[in-house]
Order: structure tokens, then C-alpha cells, then sequence
């Protein structure tokens, strides 16, 4: 096997276990401490930032993954969470290689239309279509406050990537 394939296999595996950590962080109660009651969504602000960093189709991929991941513990996903995460991952993809710098800011403000968005859908198709009362209070209480905690930690995954990214540049 190419020295080229084998530090692609090995960056690419780093950021499938890093999907996975951050499955376990977002969906093990307890595993990370929740701010009155409002949790991060930690996937999704990955999936920003892998498809930032990897572009278009293995950014789609990722996101792919990562959506089946908490489609996999979702009492409502349906398979919901992996088109919605994988298109989100194709979208930055396509715009860091068509029109927008990757920088922290760049990642930053996708990671907060991206979660705008996740939200969004989610309780346009899950809370109003069930017919649960009150759901823009909810929407106000609990989802737009889990953008601004998920956001947070888009730095931190940006971060990351990025060491990653560099510590296994392909040979040219």
C-alpha cells in the first residue's frame, strides 16, 4: 500500500473515532453535564467542521454516519438525522471549495445556520406535526438555547480537525 493511501486511511479512521467519541459524549446520559437542562449537539458541529476540512463527498459521508449514529438512538429519526446531516456535510464541502475561506469564522457561522436549520426542521416535522402544545415555547425554552451550547464547541472541533489535518498531510 502507497504511503498516500495509508496516511488517508489513518486520517480518515481518526475522524470516524472521533464521530464515535462524540456519539458517546452527546448520547450517554451523563457523559457530559447538561446546562439547565439543555444539551449540546455535539454531531452536528463535527460534521461542520469534517466537511470544512475533507470537502464534498467524504464530508457527505461523515455526516452520513454521524446522523446514523443518532438516528440510531432517536425515538423519532427515521433516518431524518443521516440525510439531514449528510447534506449539511456536502453543503460546506461545496461552498469551502466554491466561494468561502476555511477559517474559524467561516466555521463559526455555517455551524450556526446549520444548527438554526437541524432545529428548525426538527420541530417543524416532530413537535408541530405531533401536535404538541406550545411548541414554540419549546422551540424558544430548550432548542435555541442548545444552538448557542452547541456552538460553543465549534472552536474546539475546528480545532481539532485542523491538527489533524496537518499532522497527516498527503506527500505531494
Amino acid at each position: 500500500m502507497r504511503k498516500r493511501t495509508r496516511i488517508l486511511l489513518l486520517r480518515r479512521a481518526i475522524f470516524a473515532l472521533l464521530i464515535l467519541g462524540a456519539h458517546l459524549l452527546q448520547n450517554t446520559p451523563g457523559a457530559f453535564p447538561s446546562v439547565c437542562g439543555v444539551r449540546a449537539f455535539f454531531l452536528l458541529s463535527l460534521t461542520v467542521c469534517l466537511g470544512l476540512f475533507e470537502r464534498e463527498v467524504a464530508g457527505a459521508l461523515f455526516g452520513a454516519f454521524a446522523g446514523i449514529l443518532w438516528d440510531s438512538v432517536s425515538p423519532l429519526g427515521d433516518g431524518f438525522h443521516a440525510l439531514l446531516f449528510m447534506l449539511i456535510g456536502a453543503a460546506c464541502g461545496i461552498l469551502i471549495n466554491t466561494i468561502m475561506r476555511n477559517n474559524l469564522i467561516t466555521a463559526m457561522l455555517l455551524s450556526v445556520l446549520a444548527h438554526v436549520l437541524y432545529v428548525s426542521l426538527y420541530v417543524i416535522f416532530f413537535v408541530v406535526a405531533e401536535g404538541v402544545d406550545s411548541a414554540g415555547w419549546l422551540y424558544v425554552r430548550y432548542y435555541l438555547p442548545a444552538v448557542v451550547f452547541s456552538v460553543l464547541f465549534t472552536p474546539l472541533f475546528y480545532l481539532l480537525v485542523r491538527t489533524v489535518m496537518r499532522r497527516t498531510r498527503l506527500p505531494e
